[in-house]
């Protein structure tokens, strides 16, 4: 199988030569692991650790825009909110997706996985300010209804602006709203699945209208709203927070194995910084049995860190990943 086709079957559950792999890391990772393995390029690092997914986005547009945080912190008129989110320019203004075809011609054999629009609950965070946000989900509902009513608008339109510029060059969305701690929610299941969970199925069932697979990232102790992302219609769960509370890959496969691909799963916290590269391999073997070798890659729980051995980012890759 092609790296591509391996990681489409993992995701849909057919049945896969291996379990697929994927790698992500910060800058500073990256640029300590390109060092100490001696590599030139991001291209590079990823054949040596033979993963399947390249990580990818669209460039800037001519339009360089920007807002501060917090900008309609006090603002709870709707019609000057619309008035002042009518300012931002076009989808063509904003985004040059070329860089995702030079991508998929630099990678033919690859997945594809890009940020998909839609941070809603962030995106209320960031415009509104974490205090306010949170207020108003409980004094103004109809402040959070407009903003993610217009954030639906322009989800579609910048997946609408994807297919017509690249066509399914790209293979996954990655859609990223954070809801909770390493201990408990954010916002209340209530809350969520009132404003959020409508607005996420609306969104992945358009992108789904083009053959793009669903990813929804939420970090921290989501185990809640599990069931409710899978209703959504998500087919990728990421990340596997394996620290976070149970976020256990014991208790996910016991409750959700067959039903959402994860994506995930070695920890970055404890294992993978402090642990020996027999124990990053023990556990990857610990992820296969578990899990299997379909709906699931071999991922870390965060983005990788440069606290995190070379050692034991070559044994997580290298341990055998067929199973059995």
């Amino acid at each position: 199988m092609t790296h591509r086709e391996r990681v489409l079957a993992a995701i849909d559950g057919r049945s896969t030569d291996r379990i697929p792999a994927d790698y992500y890391g910060t800058a500073e990772a990256n640029q300590k692991y390109l060092a100490e393995l001696g590599l030139m390029s991001d291209a590079e690092l990823i054949a040596r650790l033979d993963t399947d997914v390249v990580h990818v986005g669209p460039g800037p547009g001519r339009a360089n825009f920007r807002r501060q945080k917090g900008y309609l912190k006090d603002i709870e008129d709707l019609r000057e909110i619309r008035r002042i989110q009518e300012d931002i320019p076009s989808l063509d203004e904003l985004i040059d997706n070329s860089p995702l075809l030079d991508a998929r011609r630099r990678f033919p054999d690859h997945a594809l996985l890009m940020g998909g629009p839609g941070s809603f609950f962030i995106g209320m965070c960031s415009m509104f300010g974490y205090e306010t946000a949170l207020m108003h989900h409980a004094l103004r509902p109809d402040i959070v209804e407009l903003m993610t009513g217009m954030g639906i608008d322009y989800a579609r339109g910048v997946i609408d602006m994807l297919h017509r510029d690249t066509g399914n060059a790209v293979d996954i969305l990655s859609f990223e709203d954070d809801y909770a701690t390493q201990e408990t929610l954010y916002i209340s299941a209530r809350a969520f699945r009132t404003f959020y969970k409508p607005a996420f199925a609306a969104v992945f069932a358009h992108a789904k209208r083009y053959g793009y697979r669903v990813q929804y990232h939420c970090c921290g102790a989501a185990t809640e709203l599990i069931p409710d992302f899978i209703e959504m219609g998500a087919e990728m769960l990421d990340p596997i927070q394996t620290s976070a509370r149970g976020m256990d890959l014991a208790t996910l496969a016991a409750r959700f194995k067959g039903r959402i691909c994860f994506h995930g799963g070695l920890d970055t916290q404890r294992l993978l910084p402090f642990g020996t590269p027999d124990d990053v391999r023990r556990e990857v073997a610990r992820l296969i049995a578990l899990l299997g070798t379909t709906r699931a890659f071999i991922a870390p729980s965060q983005h990788f860190l440069p606290d995190i051995p070379a050692a034991n980012l070559l044994a997580m890759y290298e341990a055998p990943r067929k199973g059995g």
